[in-house]
């Protein structure tokens, strides 16, 4: 259950320079967590710990320039590898896993001055970066997933319609530390009879971006990007790292050690193979089609660099586009989509050790799908045609139905990529196993009543994922609801919870021989009660019969705000663990179960 309130942000004024008034903004962001012991079928190593995780954010402005960095700190006790265990090999594991994680830290995460006038934007350290809808760059924050990359170099924009470029480059730069499993990208710490090894590379990253036409009917892009790994550090004859100043956090791009970075690669899908990787690509965008609607367009190919020299199947392609029309009460938005052998730019990640920061990637095609799907397995879209289409009708001004469609098929849900060409042809030794066709219904309405104060989003979804040779891949019967009920004066009762239905190839399974998985059920229902504009009482509960895991997790929360831009959260209970995802970025969060108190300031 969560809130938002959006206001004016505050800012302290400091002492004119220059006769230029100075303002300062400052974000303290600090949250201390208590995990229990570990439940029936969870991860001891998940459980048991203590951790207070800082983040101190600054930005100073005068005039046109902005100053900015973001200060981050984790503290831990408690950990695994800190407690007795009468089997000296779990001690010993916990003592391995603990090398990277569980870190105790203190390090500058976000750093950057920004010049900008009416024409010229210049910023000197980290920016965030996305070109076109994401198929070349997309470099950003996604608070709901814990995510925050940026691109630590240089980036030039000079705008004068109907002209704009962009040119940025640097070194990737996303956040170090993971909250949920208290996972680091710090080169770890040494144990007995292991020498430690890098967990992130030095991913260095060209961009520019070219538009024509803005605020003229019709808006036309091109787009590169391109994606070198190196090392993160030299190597030693005895393949220890030299960590020396010159070389952390930069890293080098020698040869030598950038093949010996090479092998600690997960070289999980074609991107993660490649040495160099080029992205490029050409939109147009008509933005007001005669007052009914929009138009965009974009394609894209993809040039891979095998780090052995290989020119084995290293070219790719992507065609995306989105039609919305509006007349009267009716709006309709298709979204299509065309990817062959085309993958998203990953991370440079030893994803053996650090599979919490295997969903870094700097770019993320569109997947056609609502942000949240979380069904698309494998490498779903990178090889994969199809499309979505959506119809809302408004009622009145207190009503509004919609309904949509999605159709795919893709090459490269089962299986290892790539599984086509650039020509969308299969690769699959099995094509007949490895090609699904999905079908993907939803339908939904939006009521609102006692004077706007109440609000209510129902929407119930099948989806049906099967392989060509008739096999059930994948079905799902789900109901979402979201409802707010306004009581009098400053309460309201609000209700929200997803319910599931799901079946899974190989999940769930029920004896040695059972591949196509048992069906289960899963879900969550949260109740709060709101006093506006203080506080937020909420109770929650969910639920799983998945084979292996508890069945019932409880919960419950409070949210006082102190001011508009201040609050403090407190959260004690149990959730259950599982896949989210946002526009297409997906990660895996553990079971929690403890307490949780996150405190934000803002002045």
């Amino acid at each position: 259950m969560s809130a938002t309130l959006a206001s004016e942000a505050k800012a302290v004024d400091l002492p004119q320079v220059g006769g230029a008034p100075v303002r300062l903004e400052v974000t303290e962001t600090s949250i201390a967590a208590q995990r229990f012991n570990a439940r029936d079928g969870e991860n001891e190593r998940d459980q048991g710990s203590f951790s207070w995780l800082n983040r101190l954010n600054v930005v100073l402005s005068w005039k046109q320039f902005t100053f900015g960095a973001r200060l981050d700190s984790s503290l831990y006790a408690l950990r695994p590898e800190d407690r007795n265990y009468a089997d000296p090999s779990i001690k010993d594991g916990a003592i391995a896993d603990g090398a990277s994680r569980y870190r105790d830290s203190l390090y500058p995460a976000k750093l950057y001055l920004t010049y900008k006038n009416g024409i010229v934007e210049a910023t000197a350290g980290d920016s965030y970066v996305q070109f076109g809808r994401g198929l070349v760059l997309s470099m950003r924050k996604v608070d709901e997933l814990g995510i925050d990359t940026t691109l630590f170099g240089g980036k030039l924009t000079l705008q004068k319609d109907p002209f704009s470029f962009t040119v940025t480059a640097g070194l990737a730069n996303p956040a170090r530390v993971d909250e949920p499993t208290g996972r680091a990208l710090f080169l770890p710490k040494p144990i007995p009879g292991r020498e430690p090894q890098p967990l992130f590379g030095s991913d260095r990253i060209i961009a520019a971006q070219i538009q024509a036409g803005r605020g003229l009917p019709v808006v036309a892009s091109t787009q590169a990007a391109m994606l070198d790994r190196c090392a993160p550090y030299r190597y030693n004859r005895d393949g220890s790292v030299q960590t020396g100043l010159f070389d952390a956090p930069f890293g080098t791009c020698d040869e030598g050690a950038t093949d010996k970075w090479s092998e600690s690669w997960s070289k999980t899908n074609p991107v993660s193979e490649a040495k160099r990787t080029i992205n490029a690509s050409q939109s147009i965008e008509v933005p007001n089609l005669w007052g009914h609607g929009n138009f965009y367009v974009e394609a894209a190919v993809q040039k891979r660099e095998l780090a052995d020299g290989r020119d084995n199947n290293t070219q790719g392609n992507a065609v995306y586009a989105s039609l919305t029309n509006t007349g009267g009460p009716i709006t309709n938005t298709l979204e299509v989509k065309s990817y062959r052998n085309f993958l998203p730019l990953a991370g440079s990640i030893n994803i053996s050790q650090a599979s919490a920061f295997s969903n870094i990637a700097y770019s993320a095609p569109p997947t056609a799908e609502v942000v949240t799907q979380d069904s698309m397995f494998g490498f779903f879209n990178a090889c994969v045609t199809g499309g979505r289409d959506r119809l809302d009708y408004r009622v009145n001004n207190n009503a509004l139905f919609w309904g949509a469609l999605g159709y795919f098929v893709t090459r490269s849900e089962v299986g290892a990529p790539p599984s086509c060409d650039k020509t969308g042809k299969s690769t699959a030794t099995n094509p007949s196993e490895a090609t699904n066709s999905v079908i993907d219904v939803s339908a939904g309405t939006q009521l609102q009543w006692d004077d706007d104060k109440s609000i209510a989003f129902l929407t119930a979804t099948y989806r049906n994922d099967t392989k060509d040779n008739g096999d059930l891949y994948y079905r799902e019967y789900a109901f979402q609801y979201s409802i707010t009920k306004y009581i009098s004066g400053p309460y309201a009762l609000e209700i929200a919870g997803r319910h599931r239905r799901r079946q899974e190839e190989g999940q769930n399974a029920r004896g040695a021989n059972s591949l196509e998985g048992q069906p289960w059920s899963e879900g969550d229902n949260q109740v709060a009660l709101k006093v506006a504009p203080k506080w937020i009482f909420s109770q929650g509960f969910e639920y799983t019969t998945f084979i292996g895991l508890p069945t019932y997790y409880f919960n419950g929360g409070i949210v006082y705000r102190f001011t508009s831009q201040s609050n403090i959260r407190l959260f004690g209970g149990q959730n259950r663990g599982g896949l989210r995802c946002v526009s297409g970025i997906c990660r895996f969060f553990p079971a929690f179960s403890g307490a949780r108190v996150e405190l934000t300031l803002r002045f």
